[in-house]
């Protein structure tokens, strides 16, 4: 089942838009090189807004206490910290669609 979540057209390259989803949880869609990204807004560590932090490259850093995480895998690359979850999403015509 496809959900409509987001234009692309609403997140500029190098960017996030931080959108709620039906079971509940903010997603932040990541904008990079073209393509787009989702991971869980809130990170592992301690809950920051994951969608708020700093975008270098495939890599966002969490505001609160500076956790990195790649974009694409959610691979946590601050030692020892947890994965984000990454969430399956599907661009087709312009629009972003939850693919859950």
């Amino acid at each position: 089942m496809l959900i409509k979540i987001a234009a692309t057209e609403d997140i500029p390259e190098g960017k996030s838009l931080v959108v709620n989803i039906p079971d509940g949880r903010e997603i932040a869609i990541f904008h990079i090189n073209g393509q787009f990204y989702a991971l869980n807004n809130c990170c592992p560590h301690e809950g920051g807004p994951l969608g708020e932090g700093d975008v270098e490259g495939c890599q966002v850093t969490c505001p609160w206490h500076a956790w990195e995480f790649d974009i694409k895998t959610g691979s946590c690359s601050t030692f020892g910290g947890e994965d984000a979850e990454t969430i399956n999403i599907l661009v087709q015509g312009g629009e972003i669609f939850l693919a859950e």
